[in-house]
């Protein structure tokens, strides 16, 4: 009676013991800015064309293919005090690769429109965090190996503001981003002008950082401290309970 009873307890724990590698994956941040935003800009138009949008160019590594399974925006209610505001964003290529010159170009690879509340005051900054959820299009995308891309935001139904942070001097900005995973910026833009300068001595970064939620490729599961004891123990229970049957 008790074998059986320490049996069906070790069954439990297996059954409550997560896996590293399995039960939960590693965030990863491909890009993101270094500094938090110390002012925001407006978007040129409400309800615009792709191109007068806001965005960042980049090239990814050699260990691709890549998902964007999350994005993260910094912004900001600038004027507007309705609580609620929709935003497309777009993944597309760019018209070149180099640095401070590359800017959205012709070919939509994907795009989502995404809703959200945000606060009711006025000049009010905020964080958009945005799943695969809000971002079914985005995220089914596989960015390929050593290709560049523009992630772009444009669209916004009310006239809200895109935060980021100034002052940086020119030729400087993409070194105000932090990268990983291989990938490298090209440059930052405003209405698909490429190296963005909010006045003569002033090349802003953006608030726009994006990543995946995975597994990394080749990782190999091991079992948390509570699994190796449930294995174990329910290892041994099941030797003793094999002996007494044979017997």
């Amino acid at each position: 009676m008790k074998l059986c009873l320490w049996f069906f307890v070790c069954i439990g724990l297996l059954s409550c013991a997560s896996f590293d590698g399995i039960a939960s994956g590693a965030a990863i941040t491909y890009i993101t800015p270094t500094n938090v935003p110390n002012s925001n800009a407006n978007w040129s138009a409400v309800n615009g064309a792709y191109n007068q949008n806001f965005g960042i160019a980049f090239t990814t590594g050699n260990s691709g293919p890549f998902d964007i399974d999350w994005i993260k925006l910094g912004l900001n209610t600038s004027g507007v005090a309705s609580g609620s505001a929709s935003l497309t964003i777009a993944l597309r290529n760019t018209n070149n690769t180099t640095a401070y010159s590359a800017v959205a170009s012709t070919t939509e690879y994907a795009k989502d429109t995404v809703t959200f509340s945000m606060p009711t005051t006025t000049s009010t900054a905020f964080e958009l965090n945005l799943t695969s959820v809000q971002l079914p299009n985005i995220s089914a995308y596989s960015m390929a190996s050593n290709t560049t891309y523009a992630l772009i935001l444009y669209a916004p139904s009310v006239n809200i503001g895109m935060g980021r942070t100034s002052g940086f001097a020119n030729g400087t900005t993409n070194n105000q981003y932090t990268v990983s995973s291989g990938f490298t910026m090209l440059d930052t833009f405003r209405n698909n002008t490429a190296n963005y300068s909010n006045n003569a001595n002033s090349f802003p970064t953006l608030a726009i950082s994006f990543g995946a939620t995975t597994t990394p490729p080749g990782a190999v599961p091991e079992p948390t401290t509570l699994g190796i004891w449930a294995l174990a123990i329910s290892g041994g229970m099941l030797r003793r309970f094999r002996k007494r049957v044979q017997g």
